[in-house]
């Protein structure tokens, strides 16, 4: 078996899948909610629909920004430079049957890491303008990844959120604000959800797309309280703090582990 844990580690285990197939209705909304709604995630940034090639320029690439970041830190533009290039090479890295089904391998995994822990170290520079196009990638990283370690899911769906909530900012439109509205739910965020819903629905130019909106949102808020309430049980009661094996078996929640 994939998964040989303890009850409360268990659960948490559960709300993974829980969450994963949260994160395929997110992807869904990328590609817009309806025909007349721009600012869907994966066409903000020209991603939708199209097939991408290995490159060997993204290795140069994050080597020149690794050299840069040596001997300065806090050099916002290679740590955009990293983020977005680990990120895309990440995406080369998958794989597309011939159905078009597209499975995120390992390399493409461990690739959204090194691009979030990268954005994330751009973000700790505290920029004036975030970078709202390397932002929308990072949402896309950050769904990847989540479930993959279950101890990052929380910060996994807060980074996805704060992703979104500077590409909402930069282009606030029906599509960017229904993904941050989603993002919003699903980290518990719900006031800056609510703002967001509404913001979507005053963008929305019909009647179609704002029940549209409607539904997709209240799938949202479900699907956020279905996961904090799975994660309060699975929380590690005392005798865990305690023994921070406690309750753990001796296999890795990691797929492959």
């Amino acid at each position: 078996m994939l998964f040989e844990l303890g009850g409360k580690r268990k659960r948490l285990i559960q709300v993974i899948y829980v969450c994963l197939a949260v994160l395929m209705f997110v992807a869904l909304v990328g590609f817009g909610i309806g025909g007349n709604v721009s600012g869907g995630i994966f066409d903000a940034v020209g991603l939708g629909g199209g097939d991408t090639a290995s490159d060997p320029r993204y290795d140069a690439q994050i080597e020149r920004a690794e050299q840069t970041l040596q001997t300065d830190p806090k050099d916002e533009k290679a740590l955009l430079t990293l983020a977005r290039t680990q990120f895309l090479a990440g995406q080369a890295a998958a794989e597309t049957d011939e159905a078009g089904q597209v499975t995120l391998t390992e390399d493409t995994l461990s690739r959204y890491r090194e691009a979030t822990d990268a954005w994330e170290r751009y973000l700790a520079t505290k920029p004036k303008q975030p970078d709202d196009g390397v932002a929308s990638l990072m949402i896309q990283a950050y769904s990847g990844s989540a479930g993959v370690d279950p101890t990052r899911l929380e910060s996994d769906l807060d980074g996805a959120f704060e992703a979104a909530r500077i590409v909402a900012e930069a282009r606030p439109s029906a599509g960017t604000n229904l993904q941050l509205a989603t993002y919003a739910y699903l980290s518990g965020e719900d006031e800056i959800g609510a703002q967001a819903e509404r913001d979507a629905l005053r963008e929305a130019p019909d009647a179609t797309t704002k029940s549209q909106i409607k539904s997709q949102v209240e799938q949202a808020k479900q699907q956020g309280e279905a996961i904090a309430k799975a994660l309060k049980r699975s929380a590690p009661d005392q005798s865990q703090l305690q023994n921070p094996l406690g309750g753990l078996g001796g296999t890795s929640p990691v797929p492959g582990g």
